[in-house]
């Protein structure tokens, strides 16, 4: 238990500081039981998402997570630059941190990032890496965070602000 509250510091540092993140991870479900399974059939390989994939995306996305201290909104916003699809993070109190590891595989999106972290918010000095997977549904997406290859994972639904 107190390895996971270390572990969620260290995940709400990372999701939403602005210095912490250099990117990639995508949508997932809401609940624990409902992470993506691996070994499910042959998966196709994750390709870069293009403008032309990201239009439904683009724009801000809300996604409020229920963590073991309480709760947290992170805002993600998808936007093209320069002809490459970026994202950036962010939280209250913390500023946006860009992502540009993202990628799809059929329609679940995936946002990748990795950092060395050394913080006061966890008592934890190294690498962390971080896996956001997006999966699309009629009014929102799933999305599922996965930190440190199941060190720690948190679900939530992102909804598009107007």
């Amino acid at each position: 238990m107190f390895r996971n509250v270390r572990i969620f510091f260290l995940l709400a540092a990372l999701v939403t500081s602005g210095s912490a993140l250099s990117a990639q991870t995508a949508p997932a479900t809401g609940a624990r039981a409902a992470a993506p399974a691996a070994g499910r059939g042959a998966a196709a390989k994750p390709v870069p998402v293009t403008p032309a994939d990201a239009a439904p995306l683009l724009g801000t996305w809300e996604i409020p997570l229920e963590t073991p201290t309480g709760r947290l909104v992170a805002s993600l916003a998808f936007r093209v630059e320069g002809g490459r699809v970026v994202a950036g993070i962010s939280a209250p109190r913390f500023p946006e941190h860009r992502i540009t590891d993202i990628t799809k595989s059929g329609q679940v999106v995936t946002l990748k990032a990795s950092a060395e972290y050394s913080g006061p918010l966890a008592n934890y000095e190294g690498p962390v890496t971080m896996v956001l997977r997006l999966t699309p549904r009629p009014t929102d997406m799933a999305a599922w965070f996965d930190f440190n290859d199941s060190g720690f994972q948190l679900g939530g639904t992102a909804k598009k602000k107007p």
